[in-house]
This record gives C-alpha cells, structure tokens and sequence, in this order.
C-alpha cells in the first residue's frame, strides 16, 4: 500500500483519524473538567475568605480555561494517540496494516497531521485568546475578589502606572529574579493632586527590609513656578511600598502575545535595561505550541508496539511517563535559559529537539 492510501482523505485515514478525535475529546472534557475541580478546592479558602461572589468565582475560572485548554492539550493528545491506536493494535488492525505493507510511519501520518494542526490551532490561541483572557482573569482575581484597590495602570508595551503613597510612580520594568525596579520616576503630589517634585532614578533594589537607591535626582517645583534640581545619593525613593506591591502589577509574559513581547524587549534594550530573562519566554511561545506535535511523534511507535497480549494500561503509562519527563527536561532548560546557562532559543527548544531524537529512535526500532 503506498502512502499515498493513507492519506486525510482516505477511508483507513478518516478511519484512524476517527478512533483518535472519538478518545479526544472525552480525554481533553474529563482533563479539563478535574484541573477545575482540583483548582476550585485550592482555591476555595481564598474565595471564602473574601466573600467572592458567584459572578466574580464563574468569571475568575471562566477566564482561565483558555490556558488551560493551552496546557491540557498535549497531555490530552498524548493519551488519546496511545489508546486509540493501543486498541488497534489490540484488536490485531495495526496488524492487518503491516502485514498489507503499511508501515508505521505511514500509519501515523494522517494522526501526526492532525496533531500538527492543533499545535498550529495552540499558537494562533496563544497569540490571540489566552493573552487576552489572562489579563482579565489577572483583573478579576486582583481587583473583584482580592478587593485590592486598582493603583496600576499597565498597556500591553508601554510602562507601568503606580499609585503610591507619596504620588505616582512610573516604572520602565520591574525584575523580579534580582528584585529590582528600573526606569523609576515620581511624581510627588498632595492630597488635591498637585504636583510638587519630580524625582528620577535609574534604578531600585529591594533588599528584603527596604529599597536601596543611588544617584536619585529631584526637581522641585516652587511655588512661583520655578525648578530646582538637587541630587540625593541616599535618600530612598520608595518609603511606603515593598516589593510584593510591584509585583502584583507586574504583566505576565502570558499575558503578552509574541509580537507584543518581542516589543516589549526591543523598548527595554533599547533603555539599556537587561531583558535577557523575556528572551526565554519569547522563543518558549514558538516552541511549547509544537508540544502536541512532539509527544504524538512518541506516542505513535509507543503504542505500535502493544500486539495482542501485552499490556495497554503498561503502554499508556509508560507513554504518560515519557510525556512527565517532557515537562521535566523543559523546567529544566527553561531554569539553565533564565539563570543565562543556555541560550534562549536553545533553551526553549532542547526538549522538543531531544524528544523528536526518541521519536526518531522510536520509529525506526518499530519498523
């Protein structure tokens, strides 16, 4: 049989491509429907202890399902590709495939396609949805049930706006892995929002009890209009805020699509403000889509190899322990690109390139 028979448009295809989506979908719903379940009970006292209401709670969860839908595919994929065809072979079809020519590469084509295009479907949700959704969610959980009074001001690539104590402070970027604010300039106000001084400093650092400054400058505004400007080496910039007050404004990579973070950085370097740490979270939002792609490409010559007695449960989970071990090697890589070990893109593709080498291993020891 040439490849050719196998093919999305052919009856053995639509027939392996219809066992696999028959397993899906009830696979990615039940998924789905236990990190809601899992979730709402992790999340059930900070919901009682802020007397949430039943709106802000469906709103706060509803939200979220874009990223979870983002994080519960490749699992859901992984799963469904090695009990559908686990049955198959089972059933002595995958078999009857072979012993007709077909072999397994060509058996998994039309299943590797559809899994490519729900890793395409994932990066234009990325790019579209989930950013979206993420910000809103961010909102609801902050504002409408954390009761936290909205003091920030954040677009998707301009700086931040922060209502402080002693007036308004607009940051460039804030870094939470050296714990420091850049870019910091405040607008010193009174209670009817007149503005008395302006004070600027490159950058902030918090060292667990306060903030450490250097090189602050202060213009002053008198009372005639006139503007002096005086330098403070030591006087700390930030008296009322700590560090966790920031950070509860900070935008979230997820929050950003790729072409509003590649933005994003391009203005922080341009600043001259390190933004070495967003390059790993610009490559991982091209490599993490290809997740489904990549634990298909395993899961494939996995399940090829249940004949008609070993074990299927055996298979699946051991395919589901080799789908745990991706998300291992990528925590891993993703930690050496942060700390500046790896490169970023190497960082963010090392577990798709390590995986698609045990696919390829997989593949030809089946044949």
């Amino acid at each position: 049989m040439s490849l050719s028979r196998l093919t999305p448009g052919t009856v053995t295809a639509r027939y392996l491509i219809r066992e696999f989506l028959g397993l899906f979908l009830p696979i990615m719903l039940a998924f789905i429907v236990i990190y809601l379940i899992v979730d709402f009970f992790d999340r059930l006292d900070l919901l009682l202890k802020n007397h949430a209401g039943l709106s802000a709670i469906l709103r706060y969860f509803l939200f979220k399902i874009p990223l979870i839908v983002t994080q519960i595919l490749p699992p859901a994929v992984l799963a469904a590709m090695l009990i559908s065809l686990g049955m198959l072979s089972r059933r002595n079809e995958i078999t009857a495939l072979r012993a007709s020519g077909v072999s397994l590469v060509q058996t998994a084509t039309p299943l590797l396609g559809v899994a490519a295009a729900f890793s395409v479907a994932t990066l234009v949700w990325d790019e579209t949805i989930v950013p979206y959704c993420m910000r809103e969610y961010q909102y609801v959980n902050d504002i409408e049930i954390r009761k936290r009074p909205q003091r920030a001001i954040l677009s998707l690539d301009r700086d931040i706006w922060y209502h402080g104590s002693d007036g308004f402070y607009n940051i460039e970027h804030i870094d939470p892995r050296r714990q420091t604010l850049y870019g910091v300039t405040l607008y010193r106000t009174d209670a009817d929002f007149t503005l008395h001084s302006i004070v600027e400093t490159l950058a902030v650092h918090w060292t667990g009890s306060g903030w450490e400054t250097s090189g602050t400058v202060e213009h002053t505004i008198g009372a005639d209009g006139e503007i002096t400007t005086a330098v403070l080496p030591h006087e700390p910039l930030l008296q009322h805020e700590t560090l966790s007050d920031f950070l509860d404004v900070r935008r979230e990579p997820e929050e950003l699509n790729y072409l509003a973070l590649r933005q994003r950085i391009k203005d922080l370097s341009r600043k001259g403000i390190d933004a070495s740490a967003y390059l790993v979270d610009l490559n991982l939002k091209l490599a993490v889509p290809f997740t489904t792609l990549v634990l298909a490409c395993v899961a494939v010559p996995l399940a090829g190899r249940v004949q008609r007695h070993p074990s299927l449960a055996g298979i699946v989970g051991t395919g589901l322990a080799t789908g745990f071990g991706y998300w291992v090697i990528l925590a891993l890589s993703n930690s050496l690109g942060q700390s500046g070990v790896l490169p970023p893109v190497i960082s963010a593709w090392t577990a798709n390139g390590i995986y698609l080498l045990l696919a390829s291993a997989l593949f030809l020891s089946g044949e």
